[in-house]
């Protein structure tokens, strides 16, 4: 998981949207204020993400190195990645997740067409 997807934040994000991110998240994980099971462990992912994102010269070093990471996949081997693991945790608060979608596409009711 990258830094951009633990604040929920797109890779083009300006300091005012990390900063927001950042700042939401805290409020909600602060260890003083959530008893929800690893909420101090995602609130030190999110403050190590924000201490990188919110340093100009940290965060285009980190960029780099997300750059050069991907540039190093094997194009012949699957690579499977999160692109957006906020929107990814809304969906799972409204009910909805990706196995229902992926199930809904191969065994949906269908009408078979009369021949």
């Amino acid at each position: 998981m990258t830094h951009y997807q633990t604040l929920g934040v797109h890779e083009t994000a300006d300091a005012d949207e990390i900063r927001g991110a950042f700042r939401a998240l805290a409020r909600a994980l602060h260890p003083d204020v959530s008893t929800a099971k690893g909420a101090g462990e995602r609130f030190a992912l999110v403050t190590a993400a924000y201490e990188v994102l919110s340093d100009p010269a940290r965060r285009a070093e980190y960029d780099r190195s997300l750059a050069a990471s991907r540039r190093t996949i094997d194009p012949g081997r699957a690579h499977y990645s999160w692109t957006n693991i906020a929107d990814s945790e809304a969906r799972a608060a409204k009910g909805v997740s990706d196995f229902d979608e992926l199930y809904d596409t191969f065994f949906s009711h269908r009408e078979d067409p009369k021949p």
